[in-house]
């Protein structure tokens, strides 16, 4: 398994995984993180892949959200993202939410967030099998094929326009990070 991000946001990807990071973050960007996500979650990151579980790793993980960080709870110790640091909260148009991560190489990791009841379910841009440069043409711009050491992944610039059409397609990554609210 590659794990690139959380500790980096508790998000597991794997090796069979192409990433996708992006020069830019979608939509506009915003001071506070919305009222009605703050509050303490358990994290669920369940693989579609049973053979793909880290069954080695049984402890529960929890996130804590308030209005300017979220502090992610893991057996690996507390990690704090602040939207004045590495988090970036933003929106297109009041409609469509994205977290994004800012990553080593400069670049995001972006997550569209769905709200279910309780629960906030962050959808990867990552895409679960590897993906051609033409498929990625139409969606983004300036797509560009990358590699850092034994790592390839695609750099692209998000069109906002384009993003909502790119996460009803196959593409995006099908393993969905759940944050479930704790009473």
């Amino acid at each position: 398994m590659l794990r690139f991000l959380l500790p980096s946001l508790g998000l597991v990807v794997l090796s069979s995984c192409t990433m996708i990071l992006s020069t830019n973050i979608p939509g506009k960007q915003q001071q506070t993180l919305p009222a009605e996500w703050l509050g303490k979650y358990e994290v669920i990151t369940a693989s579609l892949l049973p053979d793909k579980r880290d069954s080695a790793n049984n402890e529960k993980e929890f996130a804590i959200i308030e209005s300017t960080r979220i502090t992610w709870k893991s057996v690996d110790g507390d990690k704090i993202f602040s939207l004045k640091d590495s988090l970036r909260y933003s929106a297109i148009d009041g409609g469509s939410r994205y977290l994004s991560l800012l990553m080593p190489q400069g670049l995001f990791a972006v997550f569209k967030v769905i709200i279910k009841a309780d629960t906030l379910e962050l959808h990867s841009l990552s895409a679960d099998d590897d993906i051609k440069k033409s498929e990625l043409n139409r969606y983004f711009d300036n797509v560009e094929r990358l590699k850092s050491g034994d790592e390839e992944y695609y750099k692209v610039t998000i069109a906002d326009k384009k993003l909502d059409g790119y996460f009803k397609t196959a593409i995006p990554s099908k393993e969905i990070t759940k944050l479930v609210k704790v009473r």
